[in-house]
């Protein structure tokens, strides 16, 4: 699943991004790949949602939590944070091995997905991503919308090329600095919809079967189900065209000189 070779050079005249044909290939994308979608998200979104839906303090007060129900108090706020992380990867990788096979023919099923997967790469790069952004947004709301740009090609770029936490960050910039603003005009609103997406799915959950938890399990389902291939096919979609551009441009560029 790894695709090797792309190179870290900032062409002087990248081809230009267009919007248009990037909506058109997240589109495509749930159309050829609906099945996996739904499959993968019935895998990954009911156990995360299983777990993410119980409440540890439901009815209990914290100090109610003391000798051997402490650890088991320890160890569901563990899987309430490690399942999700876990989930969220794997969901990515399957979404990533679709349009692969899609777009190149490459087929990868889900054993082979699971098990080539750099987990611990791409949760680092997750956890090194929402620091520099909670940093951005601390400093001044605009610089956080600059990292969440800059480095929104982090996942795919781990994943298709198995570059390491730094190279990615490095790679993801890289690739986005000709198209900043093109980027930007998608990458930003996305985000935004997709807590919309998000936050609609458990307020259904809960309008539907109550606040306790049946609603939060299937107001966590659905809203997985909105949010995540719609950011995963998204983010993709971007990967694929700004690489496709810079296989198409000259491998180097005679010296010119600059006379501004």
């Amino acid at each position: 699943m790894r695709r090797r070779g792309g190179r870290d050079r900032d062409p002087e005249r990248p081809d230009r991004l267009q919007i248009r044909p990037i909506l058109a290939q997240v589109a495509a994308g749930y159309r050829y790949d609906w099945k996996l979608l739904l499959g993968a998200g019935v895998l990954v979104f009911v156990p995360i949602g299983l777990i993410t839906a119980l409440d540890p303090l439901d009815g209990n007060a914290l100090d109610e939590w003391n000798g051997g129900s402490s650890v088991v108090f320890l160890l569901l706020l563990a899987a309430q944070a490690s399942i999700p992380l876990l989930g969220a990867v794997f969901y990515s990788g399957v979404v990533a091995a679709g349009e692969e096979q899609r777009r190149h023919g490459d087929r990868h099923d889900l054993r082979e997905v699971a098990r080539t997967l750099p987990y611990w790469t791409l949760i680092l790069a997750d956890l090194a991503l929402l620091s520099v952004m909670a940093v951005g947004f601390i400093a001044l709301v605009i610089p956080g919308f600059i990292v969440i740009t800059w480095f929104a090609l982090i996942a795919p770029v781990i994943e298709m090329e198995g570059r390491g936490v730094r190279e990615a960050f490095r790679r993801s910039r890289a690739m986005i600095r000709p198209h900043f603003w093109k980027v930007a005009v998608i990458v930003i609103p996305l985000v935004f919809l997709q807590a919309l997406l998000e936050s609609g799915g458990e307020a259904t959950g809960h309008a539907l079967l109550g606040d306790g938890y049946p609603g939060n399990l299937l107001g966590s389902v659905v809203s997985n189900f909105l949010g995540s291939p719609l950011y995963a096919l998204t983010v993709l979609a971007l990967y694929f065209e700004i690489r496709e551009r810079e296989d198409r441009a000259p491998a180097a560029s005679p010296p010119q000189s600059d006379h501004r």
